[in-house]
């Protein structure tokens, strides 16, 4: 899991600022899910970490199950093999990016939380325990949830085998919705980086291809 600078912990020495006076003192009861949502985002920075761990897992998710697809069609032209074993692997993925990333993120905000003690030389409760408890629910959830998303992706096409695509379609298919997944995904990290979103997009797509290459010498030589 990443260990760099959080959204909203500026540097492992710097505590995150306090929100304004008058919004620390309205009661939590009275805020709408939304304005809760900020204010533990500015306590920990959750929305810029669940960003992270959205695009890791949609990365991982997607490409995963394009190389099994790869790997297996080179043994078997069973549209319903690779969507049972594609569906299996998206919930596994899900299940152990969920709970990974709550241990891990149970970690990092404990430690969060204890720096900030330190640094203010006193016992920090209330709404900062909300506020980490959040972020590790929110985090972890985000983070089952894009693999999961993300490899449905490619199985999408078998679905339509054979009534509408045949089965080497279906595998093409699936390659293309990835590489487009990916593609946007990448523009995405770019517009946030303000770097060049083509370059941002194709650097994603230059990996998926290269992955789905290697799977495709390994498994998938009924399509070579």
């Amino acid at each position: 899991m990443l260990r760099g600078k959080r959204g909203g912990v500026r540097g492992r020495e710097t505590p995150p600022p306090l929100p304004p006076r008058e919004e620390r003192e309205k009661p939590l009861s009275s805020m709408t899910f939304r304005e809760r949502a900020r204010y533990y985002d500015e306590l920990t920075g959750v929305f810029a970490i669940s960003r992270r761990y959205f695009v890791i897992g949609a990365f991982d998710g997607a490409l995963t199950v394009l190389g099994l697809i790869l790997g297996a069609t080179g043994y078997s032209d069973s549209p319903s093999l690779i969507l049972a074993a594609g569906f299996a692997t998206s919930v596994a993925l899900a299940v152990s990016s969920t709970f990974g990333a709550f241990e891990a993120e149970s970690v990092e905000q404990d430690l969060a939380h204890d720096e900030i003690q330190s640094a203010m030389l006193r016992k920090v409760g209330g709404d900062k325990v909300a506020a980490h408890r959040f972020a590790k629910v929110v985090s972890s959830l985000i983070h089952g949830v894009a693999p999961m998303v993300a490899g449905l992706l490619p199985l999408v096409p078998f679905l339509l085998v054979p009534g509408v695509l045949a089965f080497r379609q279906a595998i093409a298919v699936a390659a293309g919705l990835t590489f487009v997944f990916l593609f946007v995904l990448g523009a995405y990290l770019g517009t946030l980086t303000r770097r060049n979103v083509a370059v941002a997009g194709v650097r994603l797509v230059a990996v998926a291809m290269a992955t789905a290459a290697i799977t495709l010498l390994i498994g998938g030589h009924g399509v070579l």
